[in-house]
C-alpha cells in the first residue's frame, strides 16, 4: 500500500479537501444520504466536532473520520468520551491497514490533546455488517440507538487500552 498520513483539519484548505471528499463519498455512509444531509453533517463537525483526513503521498484525501468530545445523547457534556460517528475509507483502500492506522492516529491525537478522555465510542449503522465486524475487533458493542438513517450500534472501550493495542500493531 502507498504511504498514508493523517492530520486533523485545521484550516480552510483542510476543510475544503475534507468537504469535497465527503460530498463525493456521501453514499458510502448510506445510499439515501443527500447533499443537504452531508452539509448538515459537515456543519456539525465544524461547530461541535473535529475531522481527521487520511492523505496519500500526493496529498489527496483517501479517508475521513469525524468525531466529537462527548456524545449527542448527553448534549456533548460528557467530555471523557470521544465519539466517532463517521468514517469513510475509499473503496480501493478497504481491506488494507488504512482504517487501523487512522484509528491509531485518532486515538493518540485524542490522548495527547485531551488526556482526560477515558472512553472511545464508535457508531455504525447496524445494517452495515462489515463495519460492525470491523469495529468489534477494537471495541465491544455497548448499545443500540435510533439514528437519522436507522438503527445504529455503538461500540465502546477504554481508550488507553485501545491505544496500547494499536501501538503494538501500528507504531506511531
Amino acid at each position: 500500500m502507498a504511504m498514508a498520513y493523517f492530520k486533523r483539519c485545521e484550516n480552510d484548505e483542510d476543510y475544503a479537501k475534507a468537504s469535497l471528499f465527503l460530498l463525493k463519498h456521501r453514499r458510502d455512509l448510506h445510499p439515501a444520504y443527500t447533499t443537504m444531509d452531508t452539509l448538515s453533517l459537515l456543519y456539525a463537525y465544524l461547530t461541535e466536532g473535529q475531522i481527521i483526513v487520511g492523505l496519500d503521498e500526493l496529498h489527496q484525501v483517501n479517508s475521513i473520520s469525524g468525531f466529537y468530545y462527548g456524545t449527542p445523547e448527553q448534549d456533548f457534556q460528557n467530555k471523557e468520551v470521544v465519539f466517532v460517528d463517521m468514517v469513510i475509507v475509499e473503496q480501493k483502500h478497504r481491506g488494507t491497514r488504512l482504517f487501523a492506522e487512522g484509528l491509531n492516529f485518532l486515538v493518540h491525537h485524542v490522548l495527547e490533546s485531551r488526556p482526560e478522555v477515558q472512553e472511545l465510542s464508535l457508531a455504525a449503522l447496524s445494517e452495515n455488517k462489515r463495519l460492525c465486524r470491523m469495529y468489534a475487533k477494537f471495541v465491544q458493542e455497548k448499545y443500540k440507538r435510533e439514528g437519522a438513517l436507522g438503527e445504529e450500534t455503538v461500540f465502546s472501550g477504554e481508550i488507553r487500552k485501545i491505544g496500547t493495542m494499536l501501538r503494538k500493531t501500528n507504531p506511531v
